[in-house]
């Protein structure tokens, strides 16, 4: 069956300092988006989706070249002025409208079910496996695989999160928290989104729809989340989003110091040298 993973590659990583969707580490020398696109590969994914800047275009030209021969590549761009109607904004915007919008730039393109995932984030290929035997069996639900509150921490700095609220295996609620330590024990049997989502192509409507709301009322600094989409899809219920408990380890850099530590965590892993070949 057909199936596409959506990679969103197109931040500017500012509390990295650099771009670190290309950051190469683990067993293999690849990016962390290799990693998960091998799990997808390998658990069954057909497609792969990853959206970027034109300006970052060459670096991820490289990565393309490297699984083009594993699973079908396509890019998509994500810039201001994509589904935006022409609209005219008073004031001079350069960073992206946000995950929401995003997401909604594969649109055109994308037709089958989908899992979207961030590219600095390693999800662990049970994952992947838990996701495609949910849409063999499902045809029209939403999904979400999130993880335990105190495996996602950084040892190096403050993380944001979205705290998960679950019911009957069905997510209710999302509450975004800022600033999270290992020092939130409040937190510690929490889980939470680190936007590893399914979804059918029927979300495009319902993000297209909301997309033109949040240009008709925002701030300047305001950015569109999946986050919000995810609320006003459970708040109206329209659909449900069942909950896959993730069986995996996440491991992510969100600062330069954590690369060593999930660049060790990876290489205990059972990755090939070369994953390509």
């Amino acid at each position: 069956m057909k199936t596409t993973l959506i990679i969103m590659a197109a931040g500017k990583s500012n509390r990295y300092g650099s771009l670190k969707q290309i950051e190469t580490l683990g067993p293999s020398d690849v990016t962390l988006m290799e990693y998960s696109i091998f799990d997808a590969v390998n658990a069954g994914f057909t497609d792969v989706i990853i959206i970027i800047r034109k300006e970052t275009i060459s670096y991820f030209q490289v990565i393309k070249n490297r699984i083009r021969d594993s699973i079908n590549v396509q890019f998509v761009y994500q810039d201001l002025e994509q589904f935006t109607k022409n609209k005219e904004l008073d004031y001079f915007r350069e960073k992206p409208w946000g995950t929401a919008h995003a997401l909604l730039c594969c649109k055109n393109i994308c037709k089958t079910g989908f899992v979207v995932i961030n590219a600095d984030d390693f999800y662990g290929k049970m994952s992947f496996e838990d996701a495609m035997q949910f849409f063999k069996k499902e045809d029209k639900s939403y999904f979400i695989i999130p993880f335990l509150f105190q495996n996602t921490l950084s040892e190096n700095g403050m993380v944001n999160r979205g705290i998960c609220k679950i019911e009957n295996n069905l997510l209710t609620n999302i509450e975004e928290k800022k600033e999270l330590t290992k020092e939130n024990i409040e937190l510690e049997n929490s889980v939470v989104s680190m936007n590893f989502w399914g979804f059918q192509p029927s979300v495009f409507t319902y993000i297209e729809y909301l997309f033109e709301t949040f240009l008709e009322d925002h701030n300047p600094s305001d950015e569109f989340y999946l986050a919000d989409v995810v609320a006003y899809i459970m708040k109206n219920n329209i659909e449900k989003f069942k909950v896959i408990q993730s069986k995996e380890q996440w491991y992510g850099f969100t600062y330069k110091e954590d690369k060593e530590h999930t660049h060790n965590a990876l290489c205990k892993l059972k990755y090939p040298k070369d994953l390509w070949n």
